[in-house]
């Protein structure tokens, strides 16, 4: 019993202490402690709490408090109070959940940077990328991901065609081919091509440095991914198709 009085809404100690006053009726705290063992103060403050959601009440016997379990129709009442919170605590909810948001985009927004460690943490941000819907650039190195990443290379590639992501790539002239569809490619000279490889997207940059334990530095930045879409669009120009 105590542990389904502990499933409506009372704490274990609440639950110990009205379990102990059913089975001894009405009676002092003294008793209430020998019963449930716990402590004097930790009985006398869970008595009031009792009291409080109206499921105890007590009586004055020779100036000393004898408490007993209210009728049955009490807890009846204290379940039905419970219901009414949690249908209001449910419509602040919904009212809030809206506000919350736009904090949280807010939050966001202003957010500088992250760094993603390791490939577990790069897939993360990978992952996102697929599921964007403005255009994808990037400054690629033609060497790094598909060494570093393995068969997720292709996974990559394969989720940026089916989700239908508009792709660009600058690559060096010398990585010809180097890449997959849905990427479309022009080339660089090698002089041109810069040695990290970064993707640009909505108002994100992402810098990653290859290797066995790859680093991603995600820039959250309207003004930084526009300067780097109109560095990539000036490059695009003169790049060989």
């Amino acid at each position: 019993m105590i542990s389904e009085l502990t499933k409506l809404g009372l704490t274990l100690n609440e639950a110990k202490v009205y379990f102990a006053l059913l089975n001894l009726g009405s009676t002092n705290a003294g008793e209430i402690i020998k019963k449930t063992k716990l402590h004097r103060n930790i009985v006398y403050d869970n008595l009031e709490k009792l009291i409080e959601k109206g499921l105890v009440g007590f009586v004055l016997i020779k100036n000393i408090k004898h408490f007993e379990v209210a009728s049955s129709e009490e807890l009846k009442e204290y379940v039905n109070r419970k219901r009414e919170e949690i249908l209001n605590e449910e419509k602040i909810m919904k009212e809030l959940l809206p506000q919350i948001e736009k904090l949280k985009i807010s939050s966001e927004r202003k957010q500088e940077a992250t760094i993603f460690r390791g490939k577990k943490g790069l897939k993360t941000i990978l992952e996102e990328i697929t599921k964007i819907k403005s255009e994808l650039l990037v400054f690629g190195t033609g060497w790094g991901m598909k060494e570093s990443m393995g068969s997720y290379y292709e996974q990559w590639h394969l989720k940026l065609k089916l989700n239908k992501v508009k792709c660009k790539i600058l690559l060096p002239e010398n990585k010809k081919r180097d890449f997959l569809n849905p990427f479309i490619a022009k080339y660089l000279s090698e002089k041109e091509v810069i040695p990290s490889t970064i993707a640009i997207y909505e108002d994100k940059v992402l810098n990653i440095i290859w290797g066995e334990e790859p680093i991603a530095i995600l820039i959250i930045s309207e003004k930084a991914s526009q300067s780097y879409k109109n560095y990539f669009e000036l490059l695009w120009k003169i790049a060989k198709s």
